[in-house]
């Protein structure tokens, strides 16, 4: 398929707004394994994945370290495949980044180990998904339990009564980190 085939298919897709979207979300997913709250991303992840940022995060914690990830940027990022099944449309993106990937003890907040002297730069393959009948959520975001709105980028989560906005019903979710 190509990317003309999907903005043909699928009329509120723009490139240049998904590929803000992948870096977005890159990012936010760093951010939320340094604050330990992956909460913040559970909606714009797979189970799957989440499932394996949990077990990263998890045995982060048991070694009493907290992994970081400072000066990171998004160098780039594109498109390099896209694929067409049944009931998704599937998108893989090459994301390069930078950052100093190091870790600190938890408790004393101190340097332990990796590198926090300079950025290292790294090479992701992203795998998107999106429901071929995913419906058009608009403007504004609802929370699917008591209506009032929701901001799905900061967390997804109704602040009110704290039903998780199921991103997966309506846009583009990360089901998987490939490094390079």
């Amino acid at each position: 398929m190509t990317l003309e085939d999907l903005i043909k298919k699928d009329k509120s897709f723009s490139e240049s707004g998904f590929l803000a979207k992948v870096d977005n979300t890159y990012i936010m997913i760093l951010m939320a394994i340094m604050t330990e709250d992956l909460k913040r991303v559970d909606h714009k992840v797979g189970d799957e994945l989440y499932q394996e940022l949990t077990t990263k995060l998890q045995s982060s914690k048991e070694a009493n370290k907290i992994q970081m990830y400072d000066e990171l940027n998004v160098k780039d990022s594109y498109i390099i495949g896209i694929e067409e099944t049944e009931n998704y449309y599937e998108i893989k993106v090459q994301l390069i980044s930078r950052y100093m990937d190091y870790q600190i003890d938890k408790t004393t907040r101190q340097y332990k180990s990796g590198n926090n002297q300079s950025r290292v730069e790294k090479t992701h393959i992203l795998t998107f998904q999106k429901k071929k009948n995913a419906q058009v959520e608009g403007m504004s975001r609802t929370c699917p339990g008591c209506g009032a709105s929701v901001n799905a980028n900061s967390s997804g989560v109704c602040e009110y009564c704290g039903t998780v906005y199921n991103t997966e019903d309506y846009d583009w979710v990360l089901m998987q980190i490939k490094t390079q």
